[in-house]
This record gives C-alpha cells, structure tokens and sequence, in this order.
C-alpha cells in the first residue's frame, strides 16, 4: 500500500487529495489544532494508506482459504503452490514481475480512492471527488502507468522464451482461477464504500473535515 503511495501516480493522486483538504478544512479548527495547510498533504496520504490497507485487508476476507488452495491444486497439481512460490526467485519472472508492479500499483491506488470517494459522496462529506475517472481529470488520467506499463510486459512476454516464466504465467492464471472460484460471492455481493470506510470521519475529522449537511 505504501509504494502505491509512494509511485508517481499515487503521489499526482494525494497532491489532489492534498488540495481537497486545504480547500476543505475549516480554517478555526486547523488554527486550534495548530495545522498548517502545508501539513494536510501528508496526513491525507497517510489516512489514504491506513484505509487502503484496511480496504485491501477487509477484500482479502471474502476468499476462502482453504477452498482456494484445493481449487488451485485441483488445476494446477499438489505442489503447484510451493512451484508458484519458486519459479518468483527466477531472473525473467523476476523482470516480468517488476515491469507489471506499476499496473498492481495503479490498480491498488485507484480502487483505495474509488471506495473512498463513493463513501465520501454517500456521506455528503466536505471533500472534492479526486479519482480521475470519476473527475475525468485527463491530467491524472494520463499519469496512470498502466497502459505503458502493459505494453512493456507484453513485449517482453513476446520476445522471452524462458521456460519458467512460461510456467510462471499459466501458474498465475490458475492461481486467479482459484481465488475467483473461492470467493464467497452472497457476501462480496453484499460489500461497498462503507465495509472499507465506515468511520473515517473520526480521522477527517482530525483533519478538520467535516459534513456538507
């Protein structure tokens, strides 16, 4: 969570946050509080990644682990696990995995703001929409790593013949597989904005964030 935060995009993401908050926070408070506005930044980013890390956290507990791991040695075989786990120590998976960290990145960024701006609006608190997609922000739009990102792992997917990092990339798809066939979907149907960030307005509220009502 802290390297989506801490990439460029995730930092373009958190300057918005940033401005938000400064444009946001009831100045009486934030003199009280001793704040300066340079400060909010910061704490936003930090709250950003104390609640994506929850976000994450609270995702990861719709899949069964015990299904998962007979799902995935049903397609994979017994000890495809602990192969999964080896064939990351090779050199190419190694460059491949480096080269798709930027879209996993972009990805955790960008769901930590979604849920967040959809509680933010729900709640009809005193914050600006800062996701791109829900702002259309093409700057922001443009920063996202993703699609160039694709496109370098792509080509070298292309080019490699490695036959581990072959494996690598069936093991995974089957390790996906897995994990969607052992999600307890009655209840991952029934999640949204306030699983992940029911009660963040006791920290915006550290922050000088309050209600539009």
């Amino acid at each position: 969570m802290r390297a989506a935060f801490d990439s460029d995009y995730g930092k373009a993401l958190t300057a918005e946050l940033g401005k938000s908050l400064r444009d946001n926070a009831d100045p009486a408070c934030l003199a009280a509080r001793s704040i300066a506005p340079d400060q909010l930044e910061p704490r936003g980013r930090d709250l950003m990644v104390k609640w994506g890390l929850r976000t994450m956290e609270t995702a990861n507990t719709f899949i069964d682990p015990k299904i998962y791991d007979e799902k995935f040695a049903a397609s994979a075989g017994r000890g495809a696990a602990a192969e999964l786990a080896r064939l990351r120590r090779d050199a190419d998976v190694k460059r491949a995995m480096a080269l798709e960290q930027p879209i996993r990145l972009a990805k955790v960024a960008d769901m930590t703001f979604e849920q967040f701006d959809r509680y933010v609006l729900i709640n009809q608190i005193k914050l600006d929409t800062i996701s791109p997609l829900g702002t259309g922000n093409d700057a922001l739009l443009k920063m996202n790593p993703t699609q160039a990102a694709e496109d370098k792992l792509e080509k070298f997917l292309a080019a490699n013949k490695s036959a581990a990092l072959k494996k690598y990339m069936k093991l995974s798809q089957q390790s996906l597989a897995a994990s969607a066939a052992a999600t307890k979907m009655d209840d991952a149907l029934k999640i949204g904005p306030h699983t992940f960030f029911g009660g963040v307005e006791a920290d915006l509220a550290e922050l000088c964030i309050g209600s539009r009502r």
